[in-house]
């Protein structure tokens, strides 16, 4: 590993080894911090190492992230910018008077210091991390050194698996399946003549693993959304990259409506949540299908109503405290939560993304944000780099749509050239023309 110049990094490779400059040393430190202390919170360990530690470690993580803004940001409009997103994001939290809006400004300093950083070294970076922090506490369980008793309801016996939560281990799993996949398969390449050459998948043994394991976690967790969202990954991952069937649309209309899901989704969830009716027969057995999700987020909304920036939303989930009420859709609690503008930014920023995973035929990416779509029906990893990496693919997606609009000026630089080539030639021939009748 060689440390070099961090604006010629971009630029030259060290055919020896990887390159990696300071500032991403900086960056890929405080993301690995920022992963075990999350993961410590939800598992047997938060015990061991308790809540104020991690406090500690979350604020050391935000300065180092803002360190890097500050080393790596050599423009003042880019220093400007991040220190104004983050006082608006200071001022959301102030709206709401709670400590709970500390999540945004900690994953806006995550955004901002991912500049100038490979997407794909943070897949990387975040896959093995998962991998280590995640295999630790199944591991302690299924030894049977330390395992938490199984939470028990009617007719459903589920295993916590050491983490706080049964669906858990179901959910942060997914994300090292969207890290894996992407981090195995290599961009498409053009070989001699323009033609694309063979591309680099993830072999069918990692498929296998992975289907695998979703499929043991179904078994012990008994979690059907997850279990759903990272089988169907694969199953697309599987179809689109390695039988090559065009399930994305290529054309530019196709690919607009595409990128549009995540606002689609987003209203479609609003409209069928506020207007619950549990009386209705066809609208009951949905609440029943989506684990009372929608009666859940219903009564958010009718609580607590749509705000420009967001209300604090009291949660229980604690059955023996009360009456049990947790929204899960990211959609609805983003929306209730962060209020409406934050909540546009977020859909903004995914369909940005979508958009040029699309138009640079980035499909991996694409089955990874359209999965994520539809599981934030469900559940809330939109602002979660633990259970989501695709959060910060927003500077690579800018990087392809730059990209993209010089390689269109080019191609309409050459375009004119070659109209003004063959009317200068025109011109030319019909100045001969003129010389012999003369």
């Amino acid at each position: 590993m060689v440390i070099n110049n961090y604006r010629q990094e971009r630029i030259k490779f060290d055919m020896r080894g990887i390159r990696v400059s300071a500032e991403e040393i900086i960056f890929y430190t405080g993301l690995i911090l920022w992963l075990a202390q999350f993961y410590i919170s939800r598992t047997i360990f938060l015990d061991l190492f308790g809540g104020r530690l991690l406090t500690a470690v979350r604020y050391f993580c935000m300065l180092i992230f803002a360190l890097k803004i500050f080393l790596s940001e050599k423009t003042v409009h880019m220093r400007a910018a991040a220190v104004f997103i983050t006082a608006a994001a200071v001022f959301v939290v102030v709206q709401r008077q709670v400590n709970t809006g500390m999540p945004l400004i900690q994953v806006l300093l995550m955004i901002f210091a991912a500049r100038d950083v490979s997407f794909r070294r943070i897949c990387k970076v975040s896959l093995w991390t998962c991998v280590a922090l995640w295999v630790l506490p199944v591991m302690i369980d299924v030894m049977g050194i330390t395992q938490l008793e199984r939470d028990v309801y009617k007719e459903r016996v589920r295993e916590f698996l050491n983490f706080n939560y049964v669906s858990y281990a179901s959910i942060y799993f997914n994300n090292i399946i969207f890290c894996a996949l992407y981090v195995f398969t290599e961009p498409r390449r053009l070989g001699k003549g323009g033609r694309a050459a063979a591309q680099k998948t993830a072999p069918w043994p990692l498929i296998f693993l992975l289907s695998a394991v979703c499929v043991w976690l179904l078994k012990e967790t008994d979690t059907t959304f997850p279990f759903a969202i990272g089988m169907l990954f694969i199953a697309l991952y599987v179809i689109i990259v390695k039988f090559r069937i065009p399930l994305i649309p290529s054309s530019g209309t196709g690919k607009k409506i595409l990128s549009s899901c995540y606002a689609v989704l987003a209203f479609v969830t609003y409209l069928v949540c506020k207007n619950y009716n549990w009386r209705i027969p066809w609208q009951k057995k949905m609440d029943d299908f989506s684990h009372s999700r929608i009666s859940l987020s219903f009564l958010g909304i009718r609580d607590y109503g749509v705000h420009l920036f967001g209300v604090q939303i009291k949660e229980n989930t604690d059955l023996s405290q009360g009456r049990y009420f947790y929204i899960d859709s990211g959609y609805i609690k983003n929306l209730i939560g962060y209020g409406l503008i934050v909540f546009i930014m977020i859909i903004v920023f995914y369909s940005v993304i979508m958009y040029a995973a699309l138009l640079e035929h980035d499909r991996v990416l694409a089955i990874w944000l359209f999965c994520v779509a539809l599981y934030s029906i469900f559940n809330n990893l939109l602002l979660s780099v633990s259970e989501n990496a695709g959060l910060l693919a927003i500077w690579y997606a800018i990087g392809l749509l730059k990209w993209n609009r010089k390689k269109v000026r080019r191609r309409r630089a050459e375009l004119k050239e070659y109209r003004m080539s063959l009317l200068s030639g025109e011109q030319a021939g019909k100045r001969e023309q003129i010389e012999r009748t003369a």
